[in-house]
């Protein structure tokens, strides 16, 4: 009797024990919360074991703007993802895990462009799919989220295309290494286009700057209100804007009336979109407009007004034209455009070759792990030494804030382009003016004034 209660005693609790289990075999919060509420706290250390490889798939967590004022970014997916899904799956039969060759697994949510649904799509993929590895991309306000979800669950997490800076600052990151450009970069190239179209630095020349109160925004905001000053143009600032904003009127009445020679600043496509159609309507023309992230695509540049888009500046990360090989597939730039070009009949968006590489990155990754542990995975991610269709991503670089390192991270290419109206075929074309940061980049046109 008294070894039968002492039987029952033991079977209960590993019932409780195996009940608690959550995401990889960790104890987890219950529910997702309601909708726009903080996620429950974490109460215990997660248990790293994943479950046995055998039969099973590799999960690889995705969340992706695929409506909402980012869906220019989610364009493409999960086409792009599966190019890399089929090739593992069909061509390589799998990735060997712990001797057994196991299929991977995409499973995606859509993020909605916003950053509570994000975090909550990333909670839901770490504690309810259980996934074995998580990517974040496609500006702060996906890349944050997802990335924060990844760390407090210990889900090894791919991070790319957002930059580093804004990423950075939500840090520390312990399972997560990232890839793109800073924001230091990213105002050398800007003055280099400023250059290029005879307004560099030390003349005095007026740069009028707006910038959202987000993520994005404030990051870009930091370092380019204080370079901006350093290089003797004068500043003219009229505060960050609220991303809800519709009404600029107040913003471009500043630049009007001090007769801005420069516009500069990263927008959502929505957010420029109203900007500048109503600085048009108003007679605001600056001689120069470099604006991150409101027009990187085609559909978001002609949305906005082809005739008006005419001469606007912005940067290039990825293109066709790039020279930049697939380790893992053999895949060029140029072939990736063109099959996507043959299949969908639409133009590759800059964001899809980012959309191509993350995948590189955490097939790399699994392969060289050879094991569903967490821990090998992440550490596999960190010693990352891949050539990638958008180059080569090392880990070889630090984010220190206060002495400590925030964030590991790989540089990519950056260059600089114009958006050129062809009234011939009525199209507005991206051409590639600069390459003085990455030469390797090839030049496909020359600066043509606004």
């Amino acid at each position: 009797m008294k070894r039968s209660r002492i039987l029952s005693s033991f079977l209960a609790l590993s019932m409780i024990l195996f009940l608690l289990s959550g995401c990889g075999g960790s104890a987890s919060p219950s529910g997702t919360g309601p909708a726009g509420s903080a996620p429950p706290a974490q109460t215990s250390a997660p248990d790293t074991t994943p479950p046995p490889a055998e039969g099973r798939s590799i999960k690889i967590g995705l969340v992706n703007p695929t409506t909402g004022k980012l869906a220019g970014f989610g364009e493409g997916c999960p086409w792009t993802e599966n190019l890399i899904v089929d090739y593992v799956n069909k061509t390589l039969g799998g990735i060997e895990i712990d001797g057994a060759k196991l299929p991977v697994e995409l499973i995606m949510y859509d993020s909605t462009s916003d950053t509570t649904v994000c975090a909550e799509m990333a909670q839901k993929l770490c504690e309810e799919d259980k996934v074995d590895i998580i990517i974040a991309r496609h500006t702060p306000e996906t890349v944050n989220p997802v990335s924060a979800m990844a760390e407090r669950y210990g889900v090894p997490c791919v991070a790319i295309e957002a930059p580093v800076d804004a990423v950075a600052g939500a840090g520390p990151y312990k399972v997560t290494c990232h890839s793109f450009w800073t924001l230091e970069t990213m105002y050398e190239q800007y003055s280099a286009l400023w250059e290029k179209a005879g307004y560099g630095p030390g003349k005095g020349y007026k740069i009028g700057i707006a910038f959202a109160n987000d993520a994005d925004g404030t990051a870009w905001y930091n370092v380019f209100v204080d370079k901006i000053k350093a290089d003797g143009y004068e500043l003219v600032d009229p505060g960050q804007y609220p991303d809800s904003t519709t009404d600029f009127t107040d913003v471009i009445k500043t630049f009007m009336d001090a007769d801005i020679d420069i516009l500069c600043g990263t927008n959502t496509n929505p957010n420029f979109a109203d900007l500048w159609n109503q600085a048009t309507a108003a007679g605001l023309d600056p001689a120069v407009v470099t604006m991150g992230k409101a027009y990187l695509l085609q559909s978001d540049a002609e949305a906005i007004g082809k005739k008006i888009m005419d001469g606007c500046m912005a940067e290039v990360w990825w293109s066709p034209t790039h020279p930049f090989v697939s380790e893992l597939t053999g895949m060029t730039c140029a072939q990736l455009a063109d099959l996507y070009k043959a299949e969908t009949g639409n133009d590759i968006t800059q964001p899809m070759g980012y959309k191509y590489a993350s995948m590189e990155i955490v097939i790399d990754a699994l392969m060289r792990a050879g094991s569903l542990k967490p821990d090998a995975i992440a550490k596999a991610i960190a010693e990352t030494d891949l050539n990638t269709i958008v180059g080569p991503i090392r880990y070889d670089n630090e984010y220190i804030i206060n002495g400590q390192t925030y964030l590991r991270y790989a540089n990519t290419a950056l260059a600089g382009g114009q958006w050129q109206y062809d009234a011939a075929t009525d199209k507005l074309n991206l051409v590639i003016i600069d390459n003085s940061l990455y030469p390797d980049v090839p030049t496909t046109g020359a600066y043509r004034a606004r």
